[in-house]
């Protein structure tokens, strides 16, 4: 399945993909579904709000109840094309607008090999021990064809594709072999970096954080399990104005989703709508390839399997 959030009629709403050219509204299809069973009005009303919102964060929380629930809505709305939309009558926003924490992590070894290299220094020893990561802003998310501001703070703004995994359960001291399990799907996830700030807030030591916090991009939608596994070997690209700034796979991670949800878990909960990124696809940055994004750039990623996000940053 792929979950979206897009507005309509002026509000924000939870979606469901149908057949990659309609959307379902979630809330108001479940309410129309268990009204044509003949179920108790007052009773749709508090089920389908309660388990299939119109926010996306409460429908992961509602767990594995609110996507069994989903399921049955898709397979509903298929057959009454009379309660969808058509994709291009709706405005899609990220599929989270707001996480419940936002972790990124440095997964692939050719953008870290990059990064030191730039540096005259090899890669720690304790990139190998353990996989590190910073936290984010988690309610700063830039959906497909949104426009991003650029920061008024910074005159240097970079891109970073990344796949991004989504929690949908709560777990604590999770087993690496059990971890897949407590991820609902993945995203395409563009780190927005302003790397002039970034680098000053790195050399005191902590951060990064004016550096990040301004952008996430998120989107276009959320693959689901059923329809996306696993990441590795998807082919990515990243055009920006239509140049080509990188064509390659996600292959070489050193650490998987798996390993993350392990390590973070311990002593810690994960929760529904937190969002793990996987740091940045080797190549897939200006800064490792020599290029700059300039304003009103036009920014286009793309993963096998997801789809596109698009951005302009003004």
């Amino acid at each position: 399945m792929k979950l979206v959030s897009f507005v309509r009629d002026h509000r924000v709403r939870s979606g469901v993909l149908i057949d990659n050219e309609h959307v379902a509204d979630l809330n108001t299809s479940c309410y129309l579904m268990f009204l044509e069973k003949g179920e108790d009005e007052q009773f749709i009303e508090r089920y389908c709000n309660a388990l299939l919102p119109s926010d996306m964060l409460g429908v992961l929380q509602a767990g594995d109840k609110g996507l069994e629930l989903v399921k049955e809505v898709l397979e509903w709305a298929k057959k009454r094309r009379d309660v969808v939309y058509s994709i291009n009558e709706v405005k899609l926003k990220a599929p989270l607008l707001r996480a419940n924490m936002l972790r990124d992590f440095l997964a692939f070894r050719g953008h870290v090999e990059a990064t030191y290299k730039r540096r005259g220094q090899q890669i720690p020893e304790e990139w190998f021990k353990i996989p590190i990561y910073y936290k984010g802003d988690p309610a700063i998310f830039y959906g497909h064809l949104e426009e991003v501001p650029w920061p008024k703070y910074s005159k240097s703004v970079d891109i970073e594709l990344e796949i991004a995994a989504i929690i949908y359960k709560k777990g604590k001291d999770i087993d690496k072999q059990n971890a897949k399990n407590y991820i609902l799907g993945f995203t395409i996830f563009n780190d927005f970096s302003a790397r002039d700030i970034q680098m000053v807030e790195m050399k005191g030591l902590l951060g990064p954080a004016k550096g990040k916090d301004f952008a996430n991009g998120l989107g276009p939608w959320i693959v689901t399990r059923d329809e996306l596994s696993d990441i590795k070997g998807l082919r990515v690209y990243a055009k920006v104005n239509d140049e080509v700034w990188c064509d390659t796979k996600a292959e070489d991670m050193q650490w998987t989703f798996e390993d993350m949800i392990a390590y973070v878990s311990q002593d810690e909960y994960i929760r529904p709508g937190d969002v793990f990124g996987s740091g940045t696809v080797s190549g897939c940055t200006g800064i490792d390839i020599g290029k700059s994004l300039k304003p009103n750039s036009t920014i286009e990623l793309y993963v096998e399997k997801i789809g596109i996000l698009k951005n302009i940053i003004k």
